[in-house]
């Protein structure tokens, strides 16, 4: 069937949270990702980057980008969750993945948001059903939902709180920085805050350690030298700050899952 998806048993979820703090690990996936948040509010974190997520929000997460969030001392949550593949985006569907990608977090008009929830209904209908037709339609509600997003897309007023804003800033300056030597000494330094707050308060913002997200950060942008950018396992290692390929190595198994030779040998099966 030209231009349907392929059903997945991860199409879409749904997912509601009662005084918990409720924190997803850091993951990636195969496909793309739009996130709702229903009720309630979220920290998302997309790569090296921080978003305040809050009710009538949705979030574009491009396919094998490092992601996770955190609800914070939040009470109540509830989130829907549609992954979908690239035959989406076919054709002249690739304008609107630019510019998701560019507004990856995005508010619309409330008097909208029921009719965007209602795509939702009808793509979970369409899942659950599975009929002969059921691809196709689905294809078109997703297609539907995210055009509709873009259109309907309004200026955001969610901001930082002040008290976290230092995060951020440390944040950026991680995802400037990760080729370096940085570390919680050096960082606390350079932002001139002890360490014992810095690694508390990060912790308390991110629902990850310092070490953990620098960690993240650079396996995450070796995997993008790895795959697209024709760099071998050392030259990986070394722009991403580590002096040690096998140590590397290690690492970006216990992260990614497989080794980072597994996207060299990718590479040159797609030339042969």
């Amino acid at each position: 069937m030209a231009g349907a998806i392929k059903i997945s048993d991860s199409l879409i979820s749904r997912d509601k949270t009662v005084n918990g703090r409720k924190i997803c690990e850091v993951h990636y996936h195969e496909e793309h990702e739009l996130y709702y948040m229903q009720e309630g509010r979220t920290t998302y974190f997309i790569d090296d980057e921080i978003y305040g997520v809050e009710k009538g929000e949705f979030v574009f997460i491009p396919k094998e980008i490092l992601h996770w969030t955190d609800s914070g001392d939040c009470k109540r949550n509830a989130r829907i969750l549609l992954n979908f593949p690239d035959s989406v985006f076919a054709g002249e569907g690739a304008g609107l993945y630019r510019e998701l990608c560019a507004h990856p977090v995005v508010c619309v008009a409330k008097d909208k948001e029921a009719e965007l929830e209602e795509l939702f209904f009808k793509i979970e209908r369409e899942y659950r059903q599975k009929d002969r037709y059921g691809e196709l339609l689905m294809h078109s509600y997703i297609l539907e939902l995210l055009v509709q997003i873009c259109r309907y897309r309004c200026e955001r007023k969610t901001k930082v709180r002040e008290s976290d804003q230092i995060i951020y800033e440390i944040t950026a300056y991680i995802g400037e920085n990760y080729s370096r030597d940085i570390s919680l000494q050096k960082i606390s330094r350079q932002f001139a805050i002890s360490e014992s707050y810095l690694s508390r308060k990060f912790k308390a913002v991110t629902g990850i350690g310092l070490n953990r997200y620098i960690t993240f950060v650079r396996i995450s942008n070796a995997e993008k030298m790895l795959r697209d950018g024709g760099a071998s396992v050392a030259e990986a290692a070394r722009s991403c700050g580590y002096n040690d390929s096998n140590y590397f190595s290690t690492v970006f198994q216990k992260v990614k899952g497989v080794m980072p030779s597994y996207f060299v040998r990718g590479r040159e099966r797609s030339f042969n």
